[in-house]
């Protein structure tokens, strides 16, 4: 979708980057980037109407995949030096009717992810769903119901894995990662 290069002694510069769609249709950011000669990093997140981004890069890759049914979306990006505080998010989304009488789904946090939050279509299934933090030896570290959860959700930490306890039901669910980019 778009390529930007920074100019100057290779060192970076911070970067504001505005992510929209003139259908205000929803749609997922892939960013890639480097800054200052070390490593690429990339982050995953939603643009729900319009979001900003803020990364310190030398050079920066925004890729898009469209989230609605609608065809022929088109998703926009703007860059501009600056810097600025900001949050994102990024979802997984899932149906029960995948599992058979409730179950366990085990999601990977992507980078940046600070909070995660469960969502259900039906709220009265909340208090018997589950999310579990499990560290890198599969060692739950954390457990809050659905209808228990802080906010703005659950502090992920070092968190290898959240895992969804979900009931029997059939219904959607989503769990949405707030990031700190």
């Amino acid at each position: 979708m778009l390529t930007a290069q920074s100019v100057g002694a290779g060192d970076g510069d911070w970067r504001i980057i505005d992510l929209w769609s003139d259908e205000g249709s929803p749609w997922e950011a892939r960013l890639v980037w480097s800054g200052g000669g070390g490593a690429q990093r990339t982050a995953r997140l939603n643009v729900p109407n319009c979001t900003r981004v803020c990364v310190h890069a030398t050079m920066l890759q925004v890729f898009g995949s469209n989230l609605s049914t609608a065809t022929g979306i088109q998703g926009r990006a703007a860059i501009a030096d600056g810097q600025c505080d900001t949050e994102n998010q990024w979802t997984v989304r899932g149906d029960s009717s995948q599992e058979i009488g409730g179950g366990n789904v085990d999601v990977k946090p992507p980078p940046w992810a600070k909070f995660v939050r469960l969502e259900l279509s039906d709220n009265t299934l909340l208090p018997t769903s589950f999310i579990e933090l499990l560290d890198v030896n599969d060692t739950a570290r954390g457990r809050y119901a659905g209808n228990g959860q802080p906010a703005p959700g659950a502090p992920v930490g070092d968190a290898a894995t959240v895992r969804l306890v979900l009931p029997a039901g059939t219904y959607a669910y989503r769990l949405v990662f707030l990031l700190h980019l």
